[in-house]
């Protein structure tokens, strides 16, 4: 299959292609350059900006549903947590609903916003079940531990064999880490370091207890930190210390975690990590940083280098959106809903605009029409008879602010 986008505004690594074409061949990106291209198979942008497609590092595709739960913050640690979202009658209601609709549930919520590729943290005799239906790319190549400390769940095959593999199949090693205020989760780092498990491998999720001392044995050995700001300020009423990680070097990227406890999509982990970092520290978080943390340092903590980039050679995951090509970062990070034009996944069309109706039938792929917040879109896959499964599971018509979803 070959087709390609022209006239877009095409952002790479290194600079940004007005009047670009982006050709795709079978799965992969052909050619990106300047000018009209050469394909019978074109989809004229229009001056629309291409960007890659966006990863989240951190989510828990089971426990996608909402509310959020739980009413006694701070948390201590995440235990605590858990144990009020299992009492609740939230918990209760999600169960009703089959694991593999909770699944696709949570890849359409990342799919409508231009997220193409999750870190789902569950085991992977969990996630192997239910990943090869998801609608879009669940990372499945990597080594990990639930977390540090003696009430973490028995997840892999312990830290030092799991981190040893992720070094032997240069593949990620993934932990939550430093998640709480108890002294056991304050001196998780220390832990991993005497367990010698810390390394360009290993990504740390959460790290809201990280000290000075830590921060400094995270960037001597080149770890990576999953920044979940919505999560951590729900459940604990403050969040990783970002600005001095990312001055000592530490690769910084950025994850949801599930609705339960996270944001409801990208949007508003963006917004909230936007306007935190301005709050908290008096400073404006650069928006291609920001961008960077979901394209290219995200596809570094998950060794995913033909993802995250759009060069020549990678995989085709490339999202289209609706803004101002003279700030493209800065309307990247601002978008909504409507500005989503098109989400490529692998060179194959999964979302977008109504306007793209004659590019998912020239290229043969089914879809269902609907609105996204009263904007018509469509969208590969029964996204329809989803909802409606899981409104006949829970029994009533639940509204699920990370599925605006209506048929037209």
């Amino acid at each position: 299959m070959e087709w390609e986008v022209i006239n877009g505004n095409i952002i790479t690594p290194t600079k940004q292609i007005a009047n670009g074409h982006l050709s795709v061949k079978n799965n992969k990106i052909d050619k990106i350059g300047r000018g009209a291209g050469s394909l019978s198979m074109q989809v004229d942008l229009n001056g629309l900006l291409v960007f890659p497609g966006l990863i989240d590092c951190h989510d828990h595709l089971l426990g996608t549903y909402l509310p959020r739960v739980g009413d006694r913050k701070p948390y201590m640690n995440w235990l605590m947590w858990d144990n009020d979202l299992k009492a609740s009658p939230i918990y209760a209601e999600r169960q009703q609903i089959e694991s593999a609709d909770l699944y696709l549930m949570g890849g359409f919520r990342h799919l409508i916003t231009g997220v193409t590729t999750v870190q789902d943290h569950m085991p992977h005799f969990v996630q192997d079940i239910f990943k090869q239906d998801a609608p879009i790319r669940i990372v499945d190549n990597f080594a990990m531990a639930h977390s540090i400390g003696s009430f973490a769940l028995k997840w892999g095959e312990g830290i030092e064999r799991e981190h040893d593999l992720a070094l032997e199949k240069n593949i990620p090693f993934i932990t939550h880490c430093s998640e709480g205020f108890d002294a056991e989760t304050k001196n998780s780092v220390s832990v991993l370091a005497e367990k010698n498990a810390l390394s360009k491998q290993t990504v740390l999720v959460h790290g809201i207890a990280f000290s000075d001392a830590d921060i400094e044995l995270l960037a001597q050995n080149q770890v990576n930190v999953v920044w979940c700001p919505v999560s951590n300020l729900y459940m604990f009423e403050i969040t990783a210390r970002v600005k001095e990680l990312r001055e000592k070097g530490v690769n910084v990227v950025l994850g949801t975690d599930s609705p339960m406890s996270g944001s409801v999509n990208i949007f508003e982990e963006f917004y909230i990590a936007k306007s935190y970092y301005a709050s908290h520290y008096n400073e404006y978080l650069p928006d291609k940083d920001l961008v960077d943390m979901v394209t290219t340092n995200a596809a570094e903590a998950m060794c995913l280098p033909d993802l995250g980039t759009l060069v020549e050679g990678n995989r085709a995951d490339f999202i289209v959106i609706y803004g101002d090509p003279i700030r493209p970062y800065e309307s990247l990070i601002e978008m909504s809903f409507e500005n989503i034009m098109l989400v490529v996944i692998d060179g194959r069309p999964r979302y977008a605009d109504q306007i793209f109706i004659p590019v998912f039938e020239a290229l043969d792929i089914d879809y269902q029409k609907v609105k996204v917040v009263n904007n018509k879109k469509i969208v590969a896959g029964d996204i329809l008879g989803l909802l409606d499964r899981v409104r006949k599971a829970v029994g009533f018509k639940k509204e699920l602010a990370y599925l605006p979803v209506e048929p037209w």
